[in-house]
């Protein structure tokens, strides 16, 4: 009589632990499902960085700039430039395509390799065969968890955009003070005559109306209801705009 054995079956489909799920997925999955989510997204975030912005480019005007806004003007401080939505798209563009390895070593090595061979682009974004994914340096090393590779790139690109952000609202107002911007005539609420000189608009609010004097040097916020007319002039140099008032000044 033969001694019977016991062959262990691999579990069934449903027994299977199911794969371990990122933000990422999450995210991805979301927006799948529901392609509006990325228009909340994309405002959020051009808001976020529209704040941000205006800080530090009315802070280099010495002007606190958040005591004059009013709730409504936080949600559309980022759309008064389109620099700012550009950068968003850009950065989320950006962090998809620093994740996009992460994510097809998650679909399986099938589609990782067929991306990778099937697409010029895909020997850009992955440029070395497919491999398991392994735990990060400081989880090897010093048994921490850390933050994973999507997050990681994520944080870091954020992190980038708000300086790069930082960097270009400074370098704009360094352009007013040298005499760049948008140069314009003020004529007061209850007056017939301009004001003397001209202006920098440096932007406006709900209430407010932010202007700078470069002959003075000073800065300024204006009720809206104390400006009768806000006249846009051509020239944009404050040395061809003291040139052309003096021309038709009389001799």
């Amino acid at each position: 009589m033969e001694p019977q054995t016991t062959e262990t079956l691999p579990p069934a489909p449903q027994d299977m632990p199911p794969p371990r799920s990122s933000w990422l997925d999450w995210l991805l999955g979301v927006l799948r499902h529901e392609p509006a989510h990325a228009l909340t997204l994309f405002y959020i975030g051009t808001s976020a960085l529209g704040l941000w912005a205006s800080y530090w480019f009315f802070r280099s005007f010495g002007i606190p700039v958040m005591d004059y806004m009013d709730p409504s003007d936080y949600i559309t401080a980022g759309l008064r430039d389109p620099m700012y939505f550009l950068m968003i798209v850009a950065a989320l563009v950006l962090t998809f395509l620093l994740n996009f390895k992460k994510y097809a070593r998650r679909k399986g090595q099938a589609y990782y390799e067929q991306t990778r061979n099937a697409h010029w682009w895909g020997r850009v974004l992955m440029p070395f065969p497919y491999r398991p994914a392994r735990g990060n340096w400081a989880s090897r090393l010093l048994g921490l968890g850390g933050f994973s590779m999507p997050t990681a790139i994520t944080i870091g690109v954020v992190w980038a955009t708000m300086w790069m952000t930082l960097y270009y609202v400074q370098n704009k107002a360094e352009g007013i003070r040298a005499g760049g911007g948008h140069v314009v005539r003020i004529t007061l609420a209850h007056t017939e005559a301009p004001q003397p000189g001209t202006a920098r608009l440096l932007g406006t609010i709900g209430d407010f109306v932010f202007l700078y004097w470069p002959d003075q040097k000073r800065a300024e916020a204006v009720a809206v209801e104390e400006v009768g007319r806000i006249e846009s002039l051509i020239t944009t140099d404050a040395a061809t705009t003291k040139t052309t008032a003096a021309s038709a000044a009389p001799h």
